[in-house]
Order: C-alpha cells, then sequence, then structure tokens
C-alpha cells in the first residue's frame, strides 16, 4: 500500500512538473493586448479589449465611439481540468474606469485555447449563471506583438 501511495504521488509530481512549464509558455503567450469585436442585442458594435502582463489583467469594453462602458482589472492565473486549458479571473475591481473601479466579489473561470501567436478563444460565462451575461464564445485577436 505504502508503494502505491509513493508511486502514485511520484506521478502526480511528474504531471504537476510537466503541465506547469507549459501554461508558463501560454502566459507568455497572452503577454499583450488582445481584442474582439462583438454586436449587442440592440445591434450596436462594441469592442473588448483585454491587456495581459505577467500575472494580471486589465479588461475594457469600448463602444462605437471608442468611449470606456466597462473597466476591469485583476489577477490572472491559467490551470488545467483534464484536457481543457482553463483561465481564471480574480481580485476584481471593476467600475466605468480605472479611478471608479471597485472591488467585486466574483471570480470568473474561462476554458481557452491559443491558436498560434496571434488568436485566443475563450469560452466564458459558463462557469455560473450571471444575471446579465450570458455564454459567450470570443475570438480575440492581439492587437499587439508580444513584448521580446
Amino acid at each position: 500500500m505504502k508503494q502505491q501511495i509513493i508511486s502514485i504521488l511520484t506521478v502526480l509530481g511528474f504531471a504537476a512538473i510537466c503541465v506547469t512549464p507549459a501554461l508558463g509558455q501560454d502566459l507568455d503567450l497572452l503577454a499583450g493586448k488582445w481584442s474582439v469585436q462583438k454586436t449587442n442585442e440592440d445591434g450596436q458594435r462594441y469592442t473588448q479589449n483585454m491587456e495581459i502582463k505577467k500575472n494580471k489583467f486589465t479588461f475594457k469594453i469600448n463602444d462605437r465611439e471608442g468611449e470606456t462602458r466597462l473597466y476591469a482589472e485583476g489577477d490572472v492565473k491559467l490551470d488545467k481540468a483534464g484536457p481543457l486549458k482553463i483561465i481564471v479571473f480574480s481580485n476584481i475591481k471593476a467600475g466605468q474606469s480605472a479611478s471608479e473601479a471597485d472591488s467585486i466579489d466574483d471570480t470568473y473561470t474561462a476554458i481557452y485555447k491559443l491558436e498560434g501567436d496571434s488568436t485566443w478563444v475563450m469560452a466564458s460565462n459558463f462557469d455560473k449563471d450571471r444575471e446579465r451575461q450570458k455564454p459567450s464564445l470570443d475570438v480575440y485577436h492581439k492587437a499587439t506583438p508580444t513584448p521580446k
């Protein structure tokens, strides 16, 4: 029994060592500014912008005129759930601008996939029911190159 436990712990430790660099590489690939164009239920176009720096994110929703309608910032962490890659947004402050941002008591978890170094596909709002946010699949495109 003791030998089985040691074997299992060894395998789990090896798996953790193998997964950590892969997620670290994804975090490096996510570094920079990302953007996706969307249309709301009233047919109005808007832009979602996400910037990732190390383990921090900044998120903005801008209307057609470029005015910020929502601002959020916080921590970002990558994880795995079986074959799925997970991104977790936590310690979030949100408001209409950085100066008006207040802490919110919520964590957002999404499934993601990187396609090359310029396309980021994210399935969000599946982690829990949110009154005003429907589940969505967004395809972000890199707005700025990754800093070297």
